[in-house]
């Protein structure tokens, strides 16, 4: 809270915020839980990303983690939020194919990728609720962004933290009482 959080050589490597309390817990309980660093615990922190954050990259971690270069190709907010909706959209599609069947033996990425737009932006037309209604299932937004990261090319200041998720299930108002009552 006093230095803030200081990105690394690579950036500052941080995990999508979708507005389900389990889901935003998911990182701090993995990187706690895995042995990542045995040695730290980690909170999780929620700020938001400003323009001077940019370029950034949004992507899966797995293939960019901090051994591999990978290009921050993101370059203003308008972009993230279009590349955001655009990864939602991509699933959205991808479950549809897999529910009916339609992906089976198809290889190429460029056909896969072509398929799940058409199919997104079709059960958008028929229904214009239906990113909506994803983003509001824990199940959908769990399976789209569980190994996605975005990498920020700066440190983020203190007075831009808005919340800590420390570790464990009780934070705010239940750790208060307990240290005003010394429990």
């Amino acid at each position: 809270m006093k230095n803030g959080i200081r990105k690394s050589k690579k950036g500052l490597f941080c995990f999508p915020l979708t507005g389900h309390k389990h889901l935003d817990k998911w990182w701090v309980n993995f990187f706690n839980q895995c042995g990542v660093r045995e040695r730290k615990k980690y909170n999780g922190i929620v700020f938001r990303i400003k323009k001077e954050d940019l370029p950034a990259y949004f992507g899966h971690w797995i293939g960019a983690t901090n051994r591999h270069d990978f290009k921050k190709e993101i370059t203003d907010l308008k972009s993230f939020g279009k590349q955001y909706r655009e990864t939602l959209l991509w699933r959205m599609g991808e479950e549809i194919a897999r529910a009916n069947n339609l992906d089976n033996e198809i290889y190429d990425y460029e056909i896969i990728d072509k398929l799940y737009s058409v199919l997104a932006d079709k059960e958008i037309m028929s229904n214009a609720s239906a990113l909506t209604d994803r983003r509001n299932s824990i199940d959908f937004m769990s399976y789209t962004l569980y190994d996605y990261q975005i990498v920020l090319s700066n440190s983020i200041s203190p007075d831009r933290i808005i919340k800590v998720m420390p570790q464990g299930n009780e934070f705010g108002r239940v750790l208060r009482q307990k240290k005003k009552y010394g429990l």
